[in-house]
């Protein structure tokens, strides 16, 4: 029979607590400098946001035919900003504050780019981060061939469910004015609403929103029979578009607000 010896081990025990006081010195190596990125990260978009706010602040207060100069003027360059984010962001792609200050590049670049280095760290990092959408939706105004592979492959690939419909909405959004590619448009909209109908944007349900307007364009298009309109003219009577047919219509839609 196997005998366990109740006396204490004192090296085994002395080499074990330098262990676990090593590892619990490493963890919270990572921890702080993880902090430390997104401190970094989320100070530096604080400052330039400030420094925005308290522009506009100041522009909106001269007279309206003098605020479009001054804000060509004076508006908070972002050039800088962007540029220390990308340091951070290369120092530590893996970091999920990484997600926020690519986000805040893309949203402040005016439709530059991102940097090709950016979407391969993406794409091993965060492709399935739940927060990836945020980034995908500030893709909006970037057209470049690097944003299309990378919507492409988060559309393929990304487990995460808004990852995915963010990219499929994007990609229908920047095409949607281009009459060349109605086909390819009408069949992102129809997969958008197959697959992710429940997705909002800012508020807004995009899918079925989308599949609205693609639907009314179809219906109003030049050639097409104009959609019945009831209502009542100037004299109170009920009238109908259709009671029209055959004759010169002239349809004046306004409002006041």
């Amino acid at each position: 029979t196997t005998q366990i010896s109740s006396k204490p081990f004192p090296m085994q025990a002395k080499k074990l607590l330098i262990m676990l006081i090593a590892a619990a010195g490493l963890a919270v190596a990572q921890t702080d400098a993880k902090n430390k990125i997104a401190d970094q990260i989320s100070e530096l978009i604080e400052i330039q946001d400030a420094a925005a706010k308290k522009f506009m602040d100041e522009v909106r207060a001269p007279p309206r035919e003098k605020q479009r100069e001054a804000y060509q003027k004076g508006y908070p360059k972002f050039d800088d900003t962007i540029e220390a984010l990308y340091t951070l962001v290369e120092e530590s792609p893996a970091e999920a504050a990484s997600l926020k200050a690519i986000s805040w590049i893309s949203s402040h670049s005016r439709g530059k780019e991102l940097k090709a280095e950016i979407f391969p760290a993406l794409e091993k990092h965060h492709l399935d981060h739940s927060e990836l959408s945020e980034v995908i939706l500030s893709l909006y105004g970037a057209k470049g061939e690097n944003t299309q592979a990378f919507l492409a492959t988060v559309i393929e690939k990304s487990k995460a469910q808004d990852a995915r419909g963010s990219a499929l909405y994007i990609q229908a959004t920047q095409i949607e004015r281009d009459t060349a590619k109605t086909a390819q448009y009408k069949a992102l909209v129809e997969k958008l609403n197959a697959e992710h109908a429940n997705l909002e944007v800012r508020g807004r349900r995009v899918a079925a929103m989308m599949k609205a307007t693609l639907e009314a364009k179809e219906k109003l298009a030049i050639g097409k029979s104009a959609p019945e309109i009831i209502g009542k003219d100037v004299d109170g009577k009920e009238m109908k578009l259709s009671d029209y047919n055959g004759k010169i219509v002239v349809l004046d839609f306004w409002g006041d607000w």
